[in-house]
């Protein structure tokens, strides 16, 4: 009965699989959108599908349309997001004055303008505000990928009266308080004793709720309940390493920026030499 009358938060994950293959080609899409900062690509790949891909008879439109080719396959493989091939070229010229290599420049990249041939680097107050978001973002997810991953109940919700409870056979309660205890303590706990003996409608306030819970509780779900619990573990897992991953961008923008004030002095003083 229960399978019908409760729904797990985390159905939705069966539809991102279903979509996942469109969900990739739509982060390949906006991935190399925002490496280029251009729609080269994928209009490219629509050209392609209609035969218009071949060269120009014109000589003079060949080599525009080269420049501009090249300019695409530039910023996609920096990611310097150039605007034009005349600010491809001054980069070059830019480069080769100052003794500066593509490779340095990448390393600062997110901190040095390309098209304006500048390194901009943030106040200290808002590196410590960005760092300060990332880290509390990675805390919440590994918050988040900890009560997932160890916690052996099964989190759902009743249809009817939308109510959220953590089950599994021979127990259930509404709340975080038994694994995080700083998280306040759980408004209702019920087990087998109560649901085979307890006649009375408390801790719930609808007769239904007490119907559906005691059902999972007294074991004719455990298939469901168990099911559910695996995919916890895996978002949990998912979770994880989206907290490992925030972290290694947090530390990938430090390095960044110690990079970049080492180019930005080294810039300043071959002009000055010059």
């Amino acid at each position: 009965m229960s399978e019908q009358l409760v729904k797990s938060p985390l159905e939705w994950i069966d539809v991102a699989i279903k979509i996942l293959p469109y969900l990739g080609a739509a982060a390949l899409m906006i991935y190399v959108m925002l490496r280029t900062n251009a729609m080269f690509y994928v209009v490219y790949r629509w050209h392609q599908l209609l035969g218009a891909t071949k060269g120009f008879n014109s000589k003079f439109a060949q080599r525009v349309w080269a420049d501009h080719e090249d300019l695409q396959r530039f910023n996609l493989w920096f990611g310097l997001q150039l605007r034009t091939s005349k600010h491809m070229a001054k980069l070059l010229s830019w480069m080769s004055r100052h003794e500066l290599t593509i490779e340095e420049l990448c390393r600062a990249r997110r901190y040095f303008d390309a098209n304006e041939l500048a390194f901009k680097i943030p106040s200290k107050l808002r590196r410590r505000t960005v760092r300060t978001m990332m880290l509390l973002v990675a805390a919440f997810l590994s918050l988040a990928a900890y009560v997932f991953t160890q916690t052996p109940y099964a989190l759902l919700t009743v249809k009817k009266t939308h109510i959220t409870f953590w089950v599994q056979p021979n127990g259930a309660f509404n709340g975080t308080g038994n694994w995080l205890p700083w998280g306040g303590s759980a408004q209702w706990t019920v087990d087998n004793q109560y649901c085979l003996f307890s006649d009375g409608l408390e801790p719930f306030k609808d007769q239904w709720d007490k119907e559906v819970v005691c059902n999972l509780v007294l074991g004719n779900s455990n298939q469901k309940i168990e099911d559910i619990i695996g995919e916890q573990w895996a978002i949990g897992m998912g979770v994880g390493c989206a907290a490992f991953v925030c972290l290694i961008f947090l530390i990938f923008i430090m390095l960044c920026e110690v990079n970049a004030t080492a180019l930005e002095k080294k810039v300043a003083d071959v002009s000055g030499s010059v």
